[in-house]
């Protein structure tokens, strides 16, 4: 999943692979290699694919945790088609995460969790964690489609306080 999310990203950017390879300093065929996954991202070039393009960034994560939430949708990725995924997931979540605020109440550990607590507060977490996996998916495709700067705004350093109030 990750090669085919870092080559998706790079055919996405518009940016040639020997570009990348000397931009990044390693050789074209580290770079085919990570998209075949036959090597990792090399260390030195993370920040500089991270920068390339959101799905790069979203690819270096997954690669690095593993965890499901920073998975690449595939099949229909049409703008309209991902917003109705995202609410899909949206109501499935809100639909989960409904009565945890008092069936958590009182419960300071999970010593303190019946199995049903146990059940309701997995299953909430597993459609939260969908729910972020499918918008950040919608992100990608509308910063492609519309060029928007999320990737600027996303990896712009935090305002000073003084700025913010400034503003």
């Amino acid at each position: 999943m990750v090669g085919m999310m870092l080559q998706e990203a790079i055919t996405r950017s518009d940016i040639p692979v020997k570009e990348l390879a000397a931009e990044t300093h390693y050789s074209i065929e580290a770079i085919y290699a990570a998209m075949k996954e036959q090597r990792r991202i090399p260390q030195d070039a993370k920040r500089k694919l991270s920068a390339m393009h959101l799905l790069a960034g979203w690819a270096i994560c997954l690669q690095e945790t593993g965890y499901r939430i920073f998975g690449f949708i595939t099949g229909d990725r049409h703008p309209q088609t991902m917003l109705r995924r995202v609410e899909k997931e949206d109501a499935e979540a809100d639909n989960a995460l409904k009565g945890l605020g008092l069936r958590l109440l009182d419960k300071d550990g999970p010593e303190d969790l019946t199995e049903d607590d146990r059940v309701a507060l997995t299953l909430a977490a597993k459609e939260v964690a969908d729910r972020i996996r499918t918008d950040f998916n919608l992100l990608i495709e509308l910063e492609d489609r519309y060029k928007l700067g999320l990737l600027k705004l996303l990896i712009e350093k935090e305002k000073s306080p003084q700025k913010r109030a400034a503003v």
